[in-house]
């Protein structure tokens, strides 16, 4: 999913730290790196028999930017479910099971991360004019 603000003058570095934190507070190992466009949040879930992966994507300028959130390989995803419904007549509904939890656990995660998210603008509004108007003139 991705979500897009406008006119909001946000420091997109402090914005990408703090949605870094998000993960760091959810159990996850968390790395960020600049990409071309912005930066990267990759984080991978600690939680034993729940491991997956998301990546966050923060691009644009502090007047026009977007996260993007995704999670694993949605192709993987519904394979996997596939599989799981075909093996289910052969004893194999742990799969479904699993698959479902798996599913059950990312969209709670994704809904608290697009929470966090928009407070996060929300509180970094005008952040960007701000760390302008404090540096200091050469």
């Amino acid at each position: 999913m991705k979500n897009q603000w406008l006119k909001k003058s946000v420091d997109l570095t402090l914005l990408t730290e703090r949605l870094g934190s998000f993960f760091d507070e959810t159990d996850f190992e968390t790395t960020i790196e600049e990409i071309q466009e912005g930066s990267l949040i990759q984080a991978v879930s600690k939680i034993p028999n729940l491991s997956f992966r998301t990546s966050v994507k923060v691009i644009g300028h502090p007047n026009d930017f977007s996260v993007e959130f995704s999670a694993g390989s949605e192709r993987y995803s519904s394979l996997s479910m596939i599989v799981g419904y075909v093996t289910v007549m052969f004893g194999g509904g742990f799969l479904i099971s699993r698959e479902a939890k798996r599913r059950e656990a990312l969209d709670k995660l994704e809904n608290a991360f697009w929470r966090y998210t928009q407070k996060g603008v929300a509180d970094l509004v005008d952040s960007a004019t701000d760390a302008k108007s404090h540096s200091p003139i050469h």
